[in-house]
């Protein structure tokens, strides 16, 4: 019996070709996040805000390309920008977690880079397929 090896395949080309629904569920699961931090905080701090800033830097670009296709190529590099600035900031967490600091802060600025990483790569290949795409159609 042959396995069918092409599945997962699929399944990235799928989420590649559909990257800003993506883009809608991770930002909406930031902006969710940041708020409880901000509400775990005790309102100490607006900072605590952050993820939801980025959030909705994936969010809202997510969204206007759901409801306007046309505006795809120009929002999807928009949310690339957010991402790249979460996962720069993300990387803030590495030294405190090298040092053994597990506070709030730390969880927030890891769950960034956790998020906005992997949207970054999946962003960047799904960039890199739209334009093979368009190479195969000249």
């Amino acid at each position: 019996m042959e396995e069918n090896n092409t599945e997962p395949k699929d399944l990235l080309a799928f989420v590649l070709d559909n990257i800003q629904y993506l883009a809608i569920f991770q930002g909406l699961f930031l902006i969710i996040f940041g708020v409880a931090m901000y509400i775990l905080t005790d309102k100490s701090s607006v900072t605590s805000l952050i993820p939801s800033f980025i959030g909705a830097g994936l969010f809202f670009p997510g969204y206007l390309v759901h409801s306007k296709p046309s505006t795809k190529m120009h929002a999807m590099h928009a949310t690339a920008l957010f991402a790249l600035i979460g996962t720069l900031g993300g990387f803030m967490a590495i030294p405190s977690i090298m040092e053994g600091d597990w506070g709030n802060a730390t969880i927030a600025r890891l769950v960034l880079l956790l998020v906005c990483g992997d949207y970054m790569v999946l962003s960047i290949m799904s960039f890199r397929r739209a334009r093979m795409n368009r190479l195969s159609k000249v």
